[in-house]
């Protein structure tokens, strides 16, 4: 089965700014960076695909801010995946809560999944 099968939400590709809170799971952070500085390469509304040079491990809960079009959103993540790429890390993240989000993305995620679920349906509805 293709990952994307998987997801319960389509995903919003791009290259969007995160502000990881740095709770001092990389033992190669200094404790006073206080935020690490990363790249959503997607979003959805439950989950982002992330790269970062934080070094956090399986299960790890994390908060981020992402940003879209300079309006952030703000959300408590767990790390489901994890994979090196080079001196960065590739990430799936479980959103487990949106403490907050911009109106603009909730707009765009949520007309994608109802875009997705027209498809699906005009699908189930096409002959075998």
């Amino acid at each position: 089965m293709d990952g994307k099968d998987r997801r319960r939400n389509p995903r919003f590709e791009g290259h969007f700014q995160v502000d990881l809170l740095n709770l001092g799971d990389d033992p190669n952070l200094a404790r006073w960076e206080a935020v690490v500085l990363s790249e959503a390469l997607d979003v959805s509304k439950h989950g982002m695909r992330l790269r970062s040079p934080y070094n956090v491990p399986l299960g790890a809960i994390i908060s981020a801010v992402t940003y879209y079009k300079n309006h952030e959103s703000v959300c408590l993540c767990e790390v489901i995946w994890k994979a090196q790429a080079g001196n960065h890390f590739l990430y799936g993240l479980f959103i487990k809560e949106w403490s907050e989000m911009d109106p603009q993305l909730k707009e765009i995620l949520d007309r994608m999944e109802t875009d997705e679920k027209k498809s699906e349906s005009n699908n189930s509805l096409q002959p075998a």
